[in-house]
C-alpha cells in the first residue's frame, strides 16, 4: 500500500493532472477562470511539528485569470475505509495553511486571505458516506446558538463512484484514465488503457507523466518493481506496457485455471465427505496444480478425507 501511495502521489505531483483534475471533476466556471500557466507547487511543511505532517498532502497554487490567487489543497486518501471525520481534519491543515501565509504576508491589498479548494480524492472500495460540510458533524443545539456552528466544506472525489462509460468520454483527461483503469475489470480491459494513455500522452511534454503512469501500473497492476527513467519516450511506454500486459493476462487466465480447479477440488469433498474445516479448504485453495491434481485422483478411492491429504 505504501508504494500503491507513492505512485499515486508521484501522480498528482505532475500539473497536467491537477489541470484535469479541476477540468474534469468539479464542472464549476470557476475553473474556466483560472490561468493554468500559473500554476505552481506549494511547499506543504507549514504543519505543526505537534501534528504528524502527511506525506499524501499536495498544494497547489494558481492564480485566477484577474491575477488573484487559488490554493489547491489535495488530501489523497488511499485506503479503503472511509474517515467519518475527515472535514474535522481537513479544516485543521487548511488552517495551518492559513496561519503560514499570514506570516509569509501572502495576503490581498485589503488585507485577505487567498481562496483555498480543499480537495478529499478517495479510492477506497468503499463508496464514501461520510459529512464533506463540518456543520453537519456538529450537534444542533439552539437557533441562535447554532448561528456559531463553523461553515467548512471540502470537494470529494470519490474515484470509484465514476461509471465506466462516463470516465471513457472524458477524452484525453489523464485522471479519467487513470480512475478507468483501476476500476476496469481484468484482463480485457487492460490493453484498452494501456492504448488510451498512450493516445493520450503522446506529446514530448508527456515523458514524465508516461513515467509516472508506468510506475503506478508497474506497482498496482503487475506487482513490480523496475526502476525507469525520469521521461519515458513514448514508443518505450507502449512496448514495455503492452509486453507487461501480455505476461499479466497469461499469470491471470492460468490463475484462473487454478482456481476453477480448486473448486471443483472442494465440491467433490464435499460430496464425499461432507462440510470441509476451514482448514482443508484453505489447503485446498493454496495448492498447486500438481497438488491438487493428484487430490483429485486419490478422491476417487478414499475412504476417508484424511487418505486425500496424506503426504505421498
Amino acid at each position: 500500500m505504501k508504494k500503491h501511495d507513492e505512485s499515486y502521489r508521484l501522480l498528482f505531483s505532475i500539473p497536467r493532472m491537477i489541470i484535469e483534475l479541476l477540468r474534469g471533476f468539479f464542472g464549476q466556471a470557476w475553473v474556466d477562470r483560472m490561468d493554468f500557466e500559473t500554476l505552481e507547487r506549494v511547499n506543504s511543511s507549514y504543519v505543526s511539528p505537534k501534528l504528524r505532517r502527511r506525506e499524501t498532502d499536495i498544494v497547489w497554487r494558481a492564480r485566477l485569470k484577474d491575477g488573484r490567487p487559488v490554493y489547491v489543497y489535495l488530501l489523497l486518501e488511499l485506503q479503503s475505509s472511509v474517515q467519518k471525520y475527515m472535514a474535522v481534519r481537513l479544516m485543521v491543515y487548511v488552517g495551518l495553511l492559513y496561519q503560514d501565509l499570514i506570516k509569509r504576508g501572502e495576503l490581498s491589498p485589503d488585507g485577505k486571505l487567498p481562496l483555498v479548494i480543499p480537495i478529499v480524492l478517495y479510492n477506497g472500495e468503499e463508496r464514501w458516506w461520510a459529512p464533506l460540510q463540518l456543520a453537519d458533524l456538529i450537534e444542533e443545539v439552539d437557533p441562535e446558538a447554532d448561528l456559531f456552528r463553523p461553515s467548512f466544506a471540502c470537494k470529494l472525489i470519490d474515484a470509484g463512484s465514476y461509471a465506466l462509460d462516463d470516465l471513457a468520454a472524458q477524452e484525453s483527461n489523464a485522471v479519467a484514465a487513470l480512475f478507468w483503469l483501476e476500476k476496469t475489470p481484468e484482463p480485457e480491459g487492460l490493453q484498452q488503457g494501456i492504448d488510451r494513455l498512450a493516445k493520450d500522452l503522446d506529446q514530448p511534454e508527456d515523458g514524465e507523466l508516461r513515467s509516472a503512469f508506468a510506475s503506478w501500473l508497474l506497482l498496482v497492476r503487475f506487482a513490480d518493481e523496475d526502476e525507469l527513467p525520469d521521461t519515458l519516450g513514448l514508443e518505450d511506454f507502449r512496448t514495455m506496457l503492452t509486453k507487461r500486459a501480455v505476461e499479466w493476462n497469461e499469470k491471470l487466465l492460468e490463475r484462473g485455471r487454478q482456481e476453477g480447479e480448486a473448486g471443483l477440488v472442494l465440491r467433490l469433498l464435499e460430496q464425499k465427505f461432507g462440510p470441509l474445516d476451514a482448514r482443508s479448504r484453505k489447503r485446498v485453495t493454496s495448492a498447486g496444480k500438481d497438488q491438487l491434481d493428484a487430490w483429485t485422483d486419490r478422491i476417487l478411492v478414499a475412504e476417508k478425507i484424511s487418505d486425500v491429504f496424506r503426504e505421498s
